[in-house]
């Protein structure tokens, strides 16, 4: 994979662990997927959706995903894309540091535990 540009996002995409990426360095992944970047010069990775635009020679990351991946805008990234199955999909809902999809995530997690846990004791019973 060519080495990219890093450049940051818009700002209503901040804090949301969004990447844009063009169609052909997204190594099979499609729009909306969630996928491991692991930055291949320190092995530091991290799981954000990936979203696309036209540039192919850029890469657009917000402060959050440079963080861990340890890099700084404006610097070339050389990376790799791997697209995750559903727990990957699961810990990204509930890793990510947007409340605004993080505790819903666990608020589904726990709904669905307590759901468990009442259809075990009602059969039980």
């Amino acid at each position: 994979m060519p080495k990219l540009q890093i450049k940051g996002i818009e700002r209503h995409e901040w804090g949301i662990s969004r990447v844009r990426l063009h169609i052909s360095h997204r190594n099979g992944a499609d729009r909306y997927d969630v996928a491991k970047i692991t930055n291949k010069l320190n092995s530091c990775s991290t799981l954000v959706i990936l979203l696309g635009h036209n540039d192919d020679k850029s890469i657009f990351m917000d402060f959050d995903v440079r963080e861990d991946l340890k890099i700084d805008k404006d610097e070339e990234l050389d990376f790799s894309v791997q697209k995750v199955s559903w727990p990957g999909k699961l810990q990204w809902y509930l890793q990510t540091k947007d409340p605004m999809i993080h505790i819903p995530a666990y608020l589904a997690v726990i709904s669905l535990a307590l759901s468990i846990t009442g259809l075990i004791v009602g059969l039980s019973a």
